[in-house]
């Protein structure tokens, strides 16, 4: 039984480990290629999109452990799912952590940032979402010598693997291919799933803190990102074991098309 576990558990971090392979090579090494028009230029911008995007959520998964059976192996996997989103992965670590232990509260989860006074600052606030982090933690005194150094290193690596790509293929080229998609994941990433996942900012019982989006199509769009409030009630749980907790997409969304959330309230039973 317990062989079947670690063999399960394997097959779990080749898969994960095997997309950010596919991430990595497709979002940076298709920066050699040049669109030759307008649609090629499109569809180049669309699909490192989807590729960063992925990337970003292999990094969540593996702040909960689940690209390695040691932190040395998520450490390293976890920063290389994050280089084509010039992203460190130190202090998305340390910060996810934080949001899951004081998910909604002000002033102590940090993704609570998102929270938008008015709708128009909802795209500002995603660009600036990761880049915060830092000036957050610094400001609560919880940043050390070891978190400084790690940081540095981040920046360092994510610097060398763009500064030698723009000297291959100019700055130019990786500032087109590179600008709008950072612009697009941030609105991606933050909007669908992390302001409407815990849409209202509930502070009571944990199944109200986060929402599920309905349907497989959600599910397979996020590789599992689009099951929040069972993610936070079972972080122990890789992306593929969350699959099964997917509730079938309801009438009137043509079957998973038209995203929609499950909200609780706490008033269900």
């Amino acid at each position: 039984m317990k062989n079947s576990s670690k063999n399960r558990k394997r097959r779990i971090y080749l898969v994960s480990r095997s997309i950010i392979c596919v991430v990595v090579a497709g979002s940076i090494g298709s920066l050699f290629w040049s669109p030759g028009n307008l649609f090629l230029y499109a569809l180049d911008i669309f699909v490192r999109t989807y590729l960063v995007f992925l990337g970003t959520v292999m990094a969540h998964e593996g702040v909960h452990g689940h690209l390695g059976r040691t932190k040395r192996a998520n450490f390293f996997w976890g920063r290389l799912a994050l280089i084509p989103s010039l992203v460190p992965f130190t202090n998305f670590r340390k910060t996810h952590r934080l949001h899951h232990a004081h998910t909604n509260v002000p002033d102590r989860d940090p993704d609570y940032f998102m929270k938008p006074r008015h709708a128009m600052e909802i795209p500002f606030r995603a660009l600036a979402m990761p880049h915060q982090w830092y000036f957050w933690l610094r400001r609560r005194s919880l940043l050390d010598r070891e978190h400084e150094a790690e940081l540095l290193l981040n920046y360092s690596v994510i610097v060398a693997v763009f500064g030698m790509v723009s000297w291959v293929v100019g700055p130019g080229r990786v500032a087109a291919g590179m600008l709008p998609v950072l612009v697009l994941v941030s609105i991606i990433l933050w909007y669908p799933f992390a302001l409407k996942t815990h849409e209202g900012h509930s502070t009571g019982p944990s199944a109200t803190r986060s929402h599920d989006y309905y349907g497989r199509l959600m599910y397979w769009f996020s590789f599992g990102l689009s099951m929040h409030r069972v993610h936070h009630e079972k972080p122990q749980l890789p992306w593929i074991d969350l699959l099964s907790f997917v509730e079938p997409a309801p009438p009137g969304s043509l079957g998973g098309l038209i995203p929609r959330l499950e909200i609780r309230t706490g008033d269900e039973n």
